[in-house]
């Protein structure tokens, strides 16, 4: 029977269908005059805008956050690219992949003329080590269905797959499958790609990327010569700087703006709810954390309902299921907003039962480690709820606060008990997110599916619950202020912005009350 990395024919097109809603919306909140793009106004102009957190890495393999992924899309190419709608088109291959007649062999024709930003030439021989070195890292799940990576010639890619893969286009269009060049990792103060913009500034002491438009850009150069992402030591920085003019776009919600009008007149523009937090696990005492019954009691533990309160406005889907509601996920019961002490108390006397230091007398001595990203605001409040719950069992729990980029190291050390992270969609298609979900607590269960064949949504879903390798708490919808000049704002399914579109048309308008 031909694999298929789907979760069927129904279940992708209701999916599609929610998101094409969602980005319908998304349109309809840009001002009409915003469709002008269709004719490709003037390149020119330069805005400033917001990272949800500070992107540790550009390095594709390493990628994980919403602020590394956005960087990663604007500065590096992918085979094929995910659209706002969820589908799938060619981006560096010419064309959709010539697969043979048992489905086992693909040939990916390249586009010609594409270079990168130093100007040499980017060919198979890249795209070959660039997917080779994907295949060796913690992301090389995405390619766990394919089982040699050769080339023909200069142009051609070829893959030889375990079993038949209709949906590998939606694997090859993972950010962390971006092409660099001699498939080598990117300098990380200079990194080098194709993409439409280039590096020109990393400066971590300020909080801000500067990207210059890249004139040879493939698809054509974009718009704006100059975009600015930056990150702030606190949302209400964030508020101020937007407030005042000295931004063009905003991530955080109308709530950050009470009480006060931005200099400039702003609309804005919200995409699907497809960001997730979740509750992630370290090893500092992993006989404890490591145990199935903990988990399972501390995620009947959280009263999730406390946590829909987060945010600045942004639309916040609660959950225990890493599949968004927006992509067909399973929509929290309100009887289950509020958690279920009773069961978390239960499942926490079958855990003391094996772990020795779970039961009542070592519980008073205990106490666990949580992890957040200082560059994450919500996630500190997150990490709250979780001491509350925590404290419910009897189980003491201290939070570390730490810069972006210790934060990442030691959770992917381990170093740790518990962790707030983050989990952007890296598609629409239902399986890869799955996938994706146990991917992110190092949870092997979906890679062997891929490597067989199919990953079955109805059996993820009960192999999830079964061993919980992280506990999702809610999806976040991105809401972007912009100012009214900044048009052509679409997010992705990812939501992240397509900042190689934004193009800016005529003077910012003033806002009421704001003198000149």
């Amino acid at each position: 029977m031909a694999a298929r990395l789907s979760a069927g024919p129904r279940a992708r097109a209701r999916a599609a269908g929610r998101l094409l809603a969602l980005v319908a919306i998304a349109a309809a909140a840009t001002p009409a005059s915003s469709a002008r793009a269709e004719t490709r106004p003037g390149d020119g102009g330069q805005i400033a805008a917001t990272l949800i957190g500070e992107p540790v890495t550009l390095d594709p393999v390493a990628a994980r956050t919403h602020a590394e992924l956005t960087v990663v899309g604007l500065v590096f190419d992918t085979l094929y690219r995910g659209l706002p709608d969820g589908t799938v088109e060619p981006h560096l291959a010419a064309a959709p992949p010539e697969v043979s007649d048992d489905g086992r062999v693909v040939r990916i024709t390249l586009r010609a003329g594409v270079t990168f930003h130093d100007g040499t030439a980017l060919d198979a021989i890249d795209v070959v080590a660039s997917l080779r070195r994907l295949a060796k890292s913690d992301a090389g799940w995405l390619l766990a269905p394919v089982e040699e990576i050769g080339r023909d010639g200069a142009t051609v890619v070829t893959l030889s797959l375990r079993a038949p893969t209709p949906e590998l286009t939606a694997l090859l269009a993972a950010p962390q499958a971006s092409i660099t060049p001699g498939g080598q990792a990117p300098k990380a103060r200079a990194p080098v790609g194709s993409g439409p913009f280039r590096i020109d500034t990393i400066d971590r002491g300020k909080r801000r990327v500067v990207l210059v438009a890249s004139d040879d850009h493939f698809r054509g150069r974009p718009h704006l010569d100059r975009v600015e992402l930056r990150w702030f030591a606190g949302a209400g920085d964030e508020a101020r700087w937007f407030e005042d003019g000295k931004l063009q776009l905003s991530e955080r919600g109308a709530t950050a703006f009470a009480g006060a009008q931005p200099k400039y007149k702003a609309d804005v523009v919200e995409g699907p709810a497809t960001l997730l937090t979740y509750v992630g696990f370290g090893t500092a005492h992993a006989k404890i954390t490591g145990d199935r019954d903990l988990r399972r009691a501390l995620n009947l533990a959280i009263a999730r309902r406390g946590l829909e309160s987060l945010g600045a406005g942004e639309r916040i889907s609660v959950t225990t299921d890493p599949l968004p509601a927006d992509l067909g996920g399973e929509p929290l019961a309100d009887a289950d907003r509020k958690g279920d002490l009773d069961g978390a108390r239960a499942a926490l006397a079958r855990a003391a039962k094996r772990v020795s230091a779970l039961g009542t007398a070592a519980r008073a001595s205990l106490k666990l480690e949580i992890l957040v990203d200082q560059t994450r605001f919500d996630d500190r409040e997150v990490a709250d709820k979780l001491v509350v719950a925590l404290d419910k069992l009897g189980l003491g729990a201290e939070i570390t606060e730490l810069p972006a980029g210790e934060f990442a190291t030691r959770v992917a050390r381990g170093e740790c008990d518990l962790y707030v992270g983050q989990l952007p969609a890296l598609g629409a298609d239902p399986a890869l997110l799955w996938a994706a979900a146990f991917a992110a607590g190092g949870d092997a269960w979906a890679r062997g599916q891929l490597a067989g064949g199919a990953v079955d949504v109805g059996a993820a879903r009960r192999e999830f619950a079964d061993r919980l390798p992280v506990l999702p708490l809610f999806h976040r919808a991105l809401r972007v202020h912009h100012r009214t000049d900044v048009r052509g704002l679409v997010l992705d399914a990812s939501a992240r912005i397509g900042f190689a579109d934004l193009f800016t048309w005529g003077a910012p308008a003033r806002s009421k009350g704001r003198g000149r």
